[in-house]
């Protein structure tokens, strides 16, 4: 395991990635994944390294706990953790949480907030 992936009390790093497709609930994932970082719950990571399968991105992935944030059931971001052997030790679906899916941008902050208080309770 890398030292870059244990923090000074000697837990493994928790790295946060989510969706950032072209939808609502891909901005939503995205949302969530900042505000998580914001609040110490773990750091913000890139999800397209992963895509991209970056050796240094993935290995790091590999020796931290993974928490996952998808904006739809096409679970893009859970398909990349799959091809590299990798399963989040969290996982959330935003239209699971009650938002739907569309095209529309108007009302992220209102959808973020509620889908984030939900992940923000399960994390």
């Amino acid at each position: 395991m890398s030292d870059k992936n244990i923090c000074c009390n000697g837990e493994v790093k928790k790295l946060i990635v989510a969706c950032s497709g072209g939808s609502n609930v891909g901005q939503i994932s995205n949302g969530i994944m900042v505000e998580m970082d914001k609040a110490g719950i773990g750091s913000a990571y890139c999800l397209a390294g992963l895509g991209a399968s970056l050796s240094g991105f993935v290995e790091s992935a590999k020796s931290g706990k993974v928490i996952l944030i998808d904006g739809c059931p096409v679970s893009c971001g859970k398909k990349i953790l799959e091809a590299h052997g990798i399963e989040p030790s969290r996982y959330f679906v935003v239209t699971d949480l009650g938002i739907e899916k569309k095209h529309a941008f108007e009302k992220l902050g209102e959808e973020t907030k509620t889908a984030l208080d939900q992940v923000m309770s399960n994390a």
